[in-house]
């Protein structure tokens, strides 16, 4: 203790009582030293404006919580240019205002990153160290308020990881040399990160997913940054567009068509023709002539434009516009008109047959004038509803298709190989479906630089031409972030690392019980792994 004193330059004084109330020691000391140099003008002073009591805790001593009561000074600077008259002697033991030793604060950090802030105050408990859980989270809170001002090697990577999963999202960038996390930020794509990276022009790669809104922030910050695709995030794409809809191309069976009926409207215009069809040759002329004349007078035709297109006398069509509708229809078209509207929504229902159209009109029309008006309609659908027929029976017909787990469509996609039976046969039974496979296994050996691998320009013609539509899509993304998925053809550069950050901020979630604010989560990412000295505060 007595060494310790020496290199803080303080000196205990005998002449005040160090009481032992139970576990806690108290020991007085004051400064030693006549003068002290001015923060602000660097000129020494050794006059006293007045003297502090500034109570310190210390490590442990003979087994016992230490408390420090240390008498300091207030100093005058007597250079009149000075903009600070008065200012506090500096200790070395602490910084301004703390309230413990550099090396109690460095014990507080250490088991505050280390473990939860409950089992923290626990642990530095047994060492004598008096401090609540709340004070060790303000600790981590002071450290994690901004990411650290820091060197990169220029090869970076950078993911996102879930702080709320499916509500809030973090960023995390890692150094694939030192394997260092150099910065955490609140949100997944922002302007910080555009600006973190443009602080840091000695960056050169940057390793990252699939995603367009990453590749768009690392171009914002930098045109010559190279961007590398992760090839396990592109074999996960892969597999996401294509086993599930191989497997349904090898196990689907067409299904059964299900048997027409017409819309309202269309059936509508089915009965009104039937309806207008009804009575002797005369009659029908004469209908035929009246709604004519009315259709062309709601387009615009003058009488005699109309006259000359239907072929008849301007007086004939003067008298048709003039006349009444229910001097033109019959009696049973005048019935079969009030209920036309309602015969086409029972029919759209799914009654495609008069006596079932009959029985919900609950008699209001006769049966005859029912099977009149539907009589076009039905020769149309019975000829529509057989069809149907004949083509579901051929279905019931064929054998039933084969079956794969998902799981053995993609050991055949990455490994090339398989066992099973029905793949091997593929070529036989379904050759689309062997094309589709020949495709992604073709994608997996440009990926990793095979020597019988296709080049890019190949392998997008390839998969343009490809019968299935995810593969197709695929393709597109592929083309769209071209560039980035050369390089990861060419080079070895991964987001493995920080796969592994991620699921380290993940265990770190747990251990706070989902409950860690991003600056706590961010000192703990950060700073974990570090050697503190007694000469670091975050102010």
């Amino acid at each position: 203790m007595i060494e310790k004193c020496r290199s803080w330059h303080i000196v205990l004084d005998p002449s005040e009582e160090s009481p032992l109330n139970g576990e806690c020691q108290t020991l007085y000391a004051h400064t030693t030293g006549k003068r002290v140099v001015c923060p602000c003008c660097g000129k020494p002073t050794s006059t006293v404006h007045s003297y502090r009591l500034r109570k310190i805790q210390c490590t442990e001593w003979l087994g016992h919580h230490t408390t420090l009561i240390l008498k300091t000074r207030h100093m005058v600077c007597t250079n009149k240019d000075c903009g600070k008259k008065f200012f506090a002697e500096p200790l070395a033991m602490t910084h301004p205002y703390g309230r413990h030793t550099h090396e109690v604060e460095e014990r507080i950090r250490h088991e505050a990153l280390c473990q939860t802030a409950r089992k923290a105050s626990e642990t530095l408990a047994i060492q004598h160290i008096q401090i609540s859980a709340s004070a060790c989270i303000r600790v981590l809170r002071l450290l994690g308020r901004v990411n650290p001002e820091v060197r990169t090697s220029g090869f970076v990577g950078l993911d996102d990881f879930a702080k709320w999963k499916g509500h809030k999202y973090m960023c995390v960038i890692v150094d694939h040399y030192t394997r260092e996390v150099l910065a955490v930020f609140d949100s997944r794509y922002g302007q910080e990160i555009t600006d973190w990276l443009k602080s840091h022009p000695e960056i050169k790669v940057v390793t990252r997913d699939g995603s367009q809104s990453y590749a768009s922030v690392i171009s914002a910050a930098s045109e010559l940054i190279m961007q590398i695709s992760d090839r396990f995030h592109l074999m996960q794409a892969l597999k996401r567009d294509a086993v599930e809809p191989i497997k349904a191309l090898l196990g689907q069976r067409k299904q059964n068509t299900a048997y027409p009926y017409p819309s309202e409207d269309e059936a509508y215009r089915y009965i009104l023709g039937d309806i207008c069809e009804m009575g002797d040759a005369k009659h029908r002329d004469r209908v035929k002539t009246y709604y004519e004349v009315r259709r062309l007078k709601d387009e615009g035709k003058t009488i005699a434009e109309t006259a000359r297109l239907l072929g008849i006398k301007s007086q004939k069509v003067y008298k048709a516009l003039n006349m009444d509708t229910s001097k033109v229809l019959s009696t049973e078209q005048k019935l079969a008109m009030k209920a036309a509207r309602d015969m086409a929504r029972i029919i759209n229902a799914g009654c495609i047959t008069p006596s079932t159209v009959v029985k919900r009109l609950e008699g209001k029309v006769p049966s005859s004038i029912v099977h009149r008006c539907m009589r076009s309609l039905s020769e149309r659908y019975k000829v529509l509803r057989e069809e149907v027929r004949i083509h579901n029976k051929a279905l019931g017909e064929q054998k039933k298709t084969i079956s794969v787990r998902e799981s053995t469509i993609w050991k055949y996609i990455v490994t090339g190989e398989t066992t099973s039976k029905k793949l091997l046969k593929l070529h036989e039974t379904h050759p689309e479906v062997e094309q589709v496979i020949l495709t992604c296994i073709n994608f997996r050996k440009m990926l990793h630089d095979e020597d019988d691998a296709p080049t890019m320009d190949e392998w997008l013609n390839e998969a343009g031409a490809c019968p299935l539509k995810e593969i197709r899509g695929f393709a597109e993304y592929i083309r769209k972030d071209r560039k980035a998925v050369e390089l990861a053809c060419q080079t070895s550069f991964n987001n493995g690392l920080l796969e592994g950050t991620v699921n380290k901020a993940k265990a770190i979630k747990r251990s706070m019980f989902n409950r860690a604010k991003p600056e706590v989560l961010r000192a703990k990412m950060l700073y974990s792994g570090l050697k503190w000295g007694w000469n670091y505060h975050p102010n």
